[in-house]
């Protein structure tokens, strides 16, 4: 291995972005976000089936848990909270399944994770809103960032906890329009394949319902600062993220 693979590496495990990444799992992922699960979806799934089957169905997959060790670089810490999120989110959403129609599903899926964002991370909702007031007068249009726009992408991404590594692509300062590319997005990859409910198949459910879904309707009124669109690149785990703000 050469140096400079080497240090890209320990970059990656032990660099600014992989802290952020490590404290954002713990502050949003597992405080706000996991009793998404235990709080909201796994009350449902006990009320419209079997709870004694619900139950002993959760705990298997509860079961697989990655548990995080005092060794582990930040980046470890960040992917096994995060695929223990994503792994049993998508348990309870292919249960749900079962009980309600497409756009019961929805209401309760996308509904809940909308307002549960809104009360408990208004400050982030916030702070990605602000994209329109600060680049308000800025001009230019360029196919790719400058370096330091790449640079301070690449290191201090507050939203990287959610997509892993990623890209700035198209943009125009001009019309307010900006593409992100994720070519492996980590919703996709930080959870063993084998340890999925369906083994060797993406987590399409939460792809669509706990990320496009509830991203696009945070984001979505004219009256907001931003606006986004998601296009997951499914079967494949890369997506296109277009982002406006004038």
């Amino acid at each position: 291995m050469s140096e400079a693979t080497r240090l890209k590496r320990w970059w990656y495990h032990w660099g600014p972005q992989a802290w952020i990444d490590m404290w954002m799992s713990k502050s949003i992922l597992l405080a706000k976000s996991m009793p998404l699960v235990t709080h909201t979806l796994l009350p449902i799934l006990r009320l419209s089936g079997d709870p004694a089957e619900i139950d002993a169905g959760y705990r298997e997959i509860k079961s697989r848990r990655e548990q995080c060790r005092w060794s582990d670089s930040p980046r470890e810490r960040w992917r096994k909270r995060y695929g223990n999120f994503v792994r049993e989110a998508e348990w309870a959403l292919l249960e749900l399944r079962k009980y309600y129609t497409q756009a019961q599903y929805e209401d309760i899926v996308i509904g809940t994770c909308v307002s549960t964002a809104e009360e408990t991370t208004a400050d982030f909702i916030a702070m990605m809103n602000t994209m329109s007031e600060k680049n308000r007068h800025k001009q230019g249009q360029r196919k790719a960032p400058g370096r330091l726009q790449k640079f301070i992408f690449d290191t201090f991404n507050p939203a990287g906890f959610l997509t892993g590594p990623a890209e700035m692509r198209d943009m125009d300062m001009n019309a307010g329009t900006m593409t992100m590319y994720v070519p492996d997005c980590a919703w996709h990859r930080c959870a063993a394949a084998d340890s999925l409910p369906v083994p060797g198949e993406l987590p399409a459910e939460g792809c669509q319902m706990i990320c496009k879904g509830p991203f696009e309707a945070l984001f979505s009124s004219p009256e907001n600062g931003l606006r986004m669109e998601f296009e997951p690149h499914l079967p494949n785990s890369d997506c296109t993220v277009r982002l406006r703000w004038k």
